[in-house]
C-alpha cells in the first residue's frame, strides 16, 4: 500500500497537481487513499529519500521547492547519465527502435502544434526512457529514473516551456539524426547539449527570481493526491 501511495503522490507531483511547496497532510492523504496513516507515513519517507518531498520540524511534510543549486545538480547528473546511456545505446538500437523513436518525435511535434504541454512532456519522457533502456545498463537506468522524477517536477511547476514547445520537439529530431550516425562520442555530446539547452532557460527565467513554490492558496490541497 505504501508503494501505491508513493506512486500516486509521485505522479501528482510530476503532473503538477501537487506543486512545489504544497503541504502534504497525512490524514487527508490517508482519507483519499482509504487507508491508515501508517502506509502514508512510509510513502512520504520514501519520497523524502528521493528528494521529492521534505520534512520541516514541527511543520510537516511539503513537496520540495526548486532551487538553482538543485536544478543545476539535476541537470549535470542527468547529462552524465543520459550522455553515457546514449553512447551505449548506439550499438544496440535496431532500425525498428529508431523507427519507434521517430514515431514518438512525430507525436511530440503534434503536441507542440496543438499546444498540448502535458502530452509533449509525456512524449519527452518516453523518448528518453527508450534511449536509456536501450543502453542495457540496469543500474544506470535505475539511477536515471530517480533523477528524472525530479525533472518532471520542474517541468510541471512552470509554464516556461509553453513558448518553446516546437523547439523542444525539433531538438529531439536532431538527437535521432545523431543516433543514426552510430557515433558514440557525437551522440554523447548531443545528449549533454540537449539537456543543457533545456535547463539553462529555466534557470535564467524562473529560478533566479526565487524558488518555485505553489501559488497562493494551493498549499493545503494535499487531498488532491488521489
Amino acid at each position: 500500500m505504501a508503494e501505491q501511495i508513493a506512486a500516486t503522490i509521485r505522479e501528482a507531483i510530476g503532473k503538477g497537481v501537487l506543486q512545489p511547496g504544497t503541504h502534504l497532510f497525512e490524514v487527508a492523504i490517508a482519507r483519499a487513499m482509504q487507508t491508515s496513516r501508517v502506509p502514508v507515513r512510509e510513502a512520504l519517507i520514501e519520497l523524502e529519500r528521493e528528494g521529492l518531498v521534505i520534512r520541516k520540524a514541527n511543520r510537516g511534510t511539503f513537496v520540495a521547492e526548486l532551487t538553482e543549486k538543485m536544478v543545476r545538480e539535476i541537470a549535470s547528473l542527468r547529462g552524465l547519465l543520459e550522455g553515457y546511456a546514449a553512447s551505449l545505446a548506439v550499438e544496440r538500437l535496431t532500425p525498428a527502435d529508431l523507427q519507434s523513436l521517430e514515431v514518438i518525435i512525430s507525436e511530440m511535434h503534434t503536441a507542440a502544434r496543438l499546444g498540448d504541454f502535458t502530452r509533449l512532456i509525456d512524449c519527452d519522457y518516453q523518448f528518453h526512457t527508450y534511449v536509456v533502456h536501450a543502453a542495457g545498463h540496469e543500474l544506470l537506468e535505475e539511477m536515471w529514473r530517480n533523477t528524472h522524477a525530479k525533472v518532471r517536477v520542474y517541468l510541471a511547476a512552470t509554464g516556461l516551456m509553453h513558448a518553446s514547445m516546437k523547439s523542444i520537439a525539433k531538438s529531439h529530431t536532431l538527437i535521432l539524426d545523431v543516433l543514426r550516425t552510430r557515433d558514440a562520442k557525437r551522440v554523447r555530446d548531443a545528449m549533454v547539449q540537449h539537456i543543457e539547452d533545456v535547463f539553462e532557460p529555466f534557470l535564467k527565467t524562473v529560478l533566479r527570481a526565487g524558488p518555485v513554490t505553489a501559488p497562493p492558496g494551493d498549499t493545503n490541497q494535499s487531498g488532491s493526491a488521489r
